[in-house]
Order: C-alpha cells, then structure tokens, then sequence
C-alpha cells in the first residue's frame, strides 16, 4: 500500500500541550496484534527509523518550536539517539577542558515511572499520578520519543519572560527572518519531505495570539512558496479566564493578522479554542453533556481539541480510504477561497447502554456535536462537511432481523453498515448539505496520561448509562468534523468587532515601534470585513 506522507508542524507552547496529547493518543491507539491489524496507516504521519544501536524506530514525523526553558527535561537531540559522551574519542586534552554543568530540569512521576521505556504502562495505576497538579509543560505527560530534528528552540526569547516576551505577531515575523532560526528549520523541513516518497502535504498547529501567530504565518507562507502541497492549520487559542487587561488588545490584533496571513498561504484552516469567545477572553467554556473538565488547565482543554484532531484527521489516515488525501478533504470546504472552516466534536458519540445505532439516532433530540470554533455555533444545515466517526461497531447497528420488533418499520433498517446508516442518517437530518463521512470500527482507546474528564455514567467502553458506574474509562467512540457554513461568518464579525475598537496601531506602541505599519493593520480589518461577507447566507 503506497503511503501518502504528512509532515506535522507545532508552533507555540499551547499547541505543543494540543500536540503531545495527540501523539500520545496515536501512540496508545497502535495495534501489535498481527490477526487484528490497525486500520489506520500510521506511516502516514510517522516515520522509520534507526538508531545508532542498529535498532529500528518508529517516530512522529513532526517539528515543534517553543521558547526557551518550556521543553523542561526535554534535549533538543531527544532520545533515541542520544550516546553517553563519556564514551566518545575526545579530540582535545581533558586536563585542560573546563566543563560547566548545570541541574536539569525536574521530571513528573509520571515521567519518572516510563523508566526509558517512552510507552504507556498498562500495569500502571492511573489514580498514582497527580496530573492536575504536576503537569506544568507538555512534556510532562509526553509518551512518544522523538527524532533528534524534531524539536526546535527560539533561543532569543525565554519562556514566562517577563523583561521580554514573546507577545507581537512581529516578534515572530521576524524571527523567521533571522538567518539562524530560518535556515536551520527550513533545512529540518526539508530532510523531512526528500525522506518522503509521496508526500501530499502539512499539518500546522500554531499559537494565534502571541509572537508564534507571526512565525507560523510565515512559516505557512515559507511552505506554500517552497513546495505547493496542501496545507491544513489550526490556529489554536487557549481559554482565557484572566481579567481584562490591555493585552487583550494585543491578542485581538495577533489573532487578526494571524487569520489574515494564514488564509491567504494555508490550503484550509480551523480556529480551535474550548472557549464559546475566543476573544479578548473566555467568558463561557464549551459544554460536553457527558464530560466535566477544567477549560483553565492546558492538560484538559488541550485533551479535548487533541481528541477532535486525531478523530477529524482520519479521513486521509485510514487503510480502508487509501485514495483519500489531505488535497481533497481541502478542496471540498475551501470552495470559492473560502478557507475557513469549523471544528466539531461529539465526546463520547451518544451510544447508550444497549441501545442500538438505529434507536439512539432515532430518539436524539439534541444536537450531535459540540463546536470547537470561538464565536461559530455549527448548524445542521446548509453546510459543506468532512465528519469522522469512530466505535461503533457492525453489531451495533440494529438487532437480528428475529428480534427487530419496531426497527424493520424503519427505513434505516435496510442498512447494512454503520457507514450507510450514519450516510442515511445526515442525509436526512443536515438539509441542502453535502457531506462526506469516515468511519473506522476501532474504538478510541483511552490511556493514562489523557486526564479522568468522563462522567462517571460513562462505562468502561464508552457506553452511556442512566446511573453510575464507578469504572474508568478504556475506549470511546468519537465523531468530529470540519464544516464550512454561513455560521462562519459570525466567527469573522466577533473578531472584526473587537478588532474596530483599536482605533489606530499607533495607540499599541508596542507593534509600531516592531515594525507594524498603519496601513498593514488597516489592511487585516478590511480583509476580516471580506471573509465576513464572504460567508454571509447567500454564499450556499
């Protein structure tokens, strides 16, 4: 089977936090049994290969950057490579060498118990770690080893700086440019695409409201003009429940120019955010009917948009869809330049406790997924859609035909997959839309470190029950999607009136003096203003 290669990019601390549990779910997601192999194609987003002990490895294909001192324990080499220096034929006098040590930075327990090993415990009790209070980066729940290419440091700003932060979309504008940062991790890209046979494209998760918001515009743009593939970003915005402040300001105008840049070089992009607003801060959190979870904590609300992005993304990962790719899934919601789309997610999929497929979409009143987009609610109707669906199984769908009672008056009963009847199900439920859907029968599987956010009416397998279960959570079924609609446009309003409050960019004395000119930010409400109107009602 011929893999169609995806490089992955992470620009920012928070959507390092999005990315490491990501990782970690396709890492505890991965089958080892040969009589029941994976249905999705890992080698799609990971690579081979071998370490300098001739052993074989297997790991993301990705690049990270963060600020320096938020990688904690973490070396820019990481650890499969690493060799004991001690053992190396030194090319000087030792006597005359002066070495300077320093402490490294403290591991988690949790990181502690992984004893080298860089995989999930199974034996490992969950209740023994304090995760909620421990996490303090994202590499304090990190299960997968990495490349020695893989993580990048901006060393000219220090993480939680204080004296100087990393909070302008200039900052990172110009940091691309600066020949050391630009040409080594334009290099790193590179060895990265010339390993690939077939390869179809990038993902790019990236901060949009600090300095990253300008490196991954540039960064995107870098890739649009190198190598012409398809491009999927993920403007990510951590939910903010700080008191207003004039920073606030600051976000707004990193977001806009982040958006503006980003739909200009990216094939389709998706804002993520647990917050119902995204700006200029979080009043409200997304709800999830079965999920109780901390929007405040990184390891929480970043668990919930991993969940989304490792289920959305199988459209062009699975064994099953081998023809599908990244090029199509953007050409299907980006029609006329459009290129903005939401996020959607249904966390657990609503199977009740013996309840068949066919009943419980019969009976489901509510709607079936929460949106993960600030400011964009996600109708039913009137939207072009690319929805992924995991966990429900073929034996699932409906009762024999000996014990069907009421389902055969059904017109779902005919179905004879879960495919065709979820296919059925939208069809009849999502007016003048069209739809594409995936699905895959493997549960997603839930492991430490992802956080204990389930209810406790949630079964072990995923399961809703009416009373409580007192278990822990082992698999899931999950359905997420992107969908490109009219409700887009109230993204683009709530943003452009935060926007129009900034009279002028003189006023942010910050940005002016970086090199922001009036005319570039005046330019980014206007182009705010058209993507607005570009998704208004008539556009269906």
């Amino acid at each position: 089977m011929t893999t169609r290669e995806i490089l992955t990019i992470q620009l920012g601390h928070y959507s390092n936090f999005v990315g490491a549990h990501w990782w970690n779910l396709q890492e505890s997601n991965f089958t080892y049994d040969a009589k029941s192999p994976s249905e999705i194609n890992h080698d799609v987003l990971y690579r081979e290969g071998e370490n300098m002990r001739k052993q074989v490895t297997f790991t993301p294909r990705l690049l990270t950057v963060d600020l320096k001192g938020a990688q904690g324990y973490l070396s820019e080499q990481g650890t499969l490579y690493e060799t004991d220096p001690l053992d190396d034929q030194l090319l000087w006098d030792k006597t005359k060498l002066e070495i300077t040590s320093f402490e490294p930075s403290p591991k988690t327990p949790f990181i502690q118990s992984l004893d080298g090993s860089r995989g999930p415990n199974e034996s490992a009790d969950s209740h023994a770690f304090d995760f909620e209070n421990d996490v303090k980066s994202w590499v304090d729940y990190l299960l997968p080893s990495f490349h020695p290419r893989t993580v990048n440091i901006a060393k000219e700003y220090l993480h939680n700086s204080a004296e100087r932060s990393f909070d302008l979309f200039t900052y990172g504008r110009d940091l691309w440019t600066t020949e050391q940062f630009s040409d080594d991790f334009s290099d790193r890209i590179r060895s990265y695409v010339e390993e690939c046979d077939f390869m179809q494209g990038f993902q790019v998760l990236v901060d949009s409201i600090d300095g990253f918001a300008g490196l991954g515009a540039s960064c995107i743009q870098y890739l649009r003009d190198e190598y012409g593939k398809s491009i999927l970003a993920f403007p990510c915005l951590d939910y903010n429940s700080s008191e207003p402040s004039a920073a606030d300001l600051i976000k707004i105008v990193n977001t806009a120019l982040c958006w503006q840049h980003i739909g200009e070089h990216s094939s389709l992009y998706s804002p993520l955010s647990c917050g119902q607003v995204g700006w200029p801060f979080a009043t409200d959190s997304r709800k999830f009917e079965n999920v109780t979870y901390d929007p405040t904590l990184k390891y929480h609300s970043s668990a919930i948009l991993a969940t989304a992005l490792d289920t959305l993304t199988l459209r062009y990962r699975t064994k099953k869809y081998a023809n599908a790719s990244l090029s199509d899934l953007c050409a299907d919601l980006n029609k006329l330049g459009r290129k903005a789309a939401a996020t959607s997610l249904s966390l657990p999929f609503p199977m009740r406790f013996n309840v068949d497929l066919i009943d419980m979409l019969d009976d489901l009143e509510e709607s079936l997924w929460t949106s993960l987009t600030p400011s964009c609610e996600i109708p039913a109707d009137n939207s072009m859609q690319s929805i992924a669906l995991r966990g429900v199984a073929k034996d699932r769908m409906k009762r024999p035909i000996q014990e069907a009672s009421k389902q055969m008056s059904k017109p779902a009963y005919r179905c004879s997959s879960v495919h065709e009847m979820m296919t059925l199900y939208l069809a009849c439920t999502c007016h003048a839309s069209a739809t594409y859907l995936s699905d895959v029968e493997a549960p997603l599987k839930i492991s430490i470190p992802y956080p204990k956010i389930f209810n406790n009416n949630v079964t072990e397998d995923g399961n809703i029950a009416d009373w409580p279960t007192a278990t822990d959570v082992k698999s899931v079924a999950v359905m997420a999607g992107l969908h490109s609609g009219s409700k887009v446009a109230a993204m683009y309003e709530s943003l452009l009136k935060q926007t129009k409050r900034i009279r002028s960019i003189k006023k942010l004395h910050a940005f002016t003096d970086s090199g922001l000119e009036e005319d570039e930010f005046i330019e980014c409400v206007h182009n705010l203003a058209n993507c607005k109107e570009a998704y208004e009602d008539c556009y269906i």
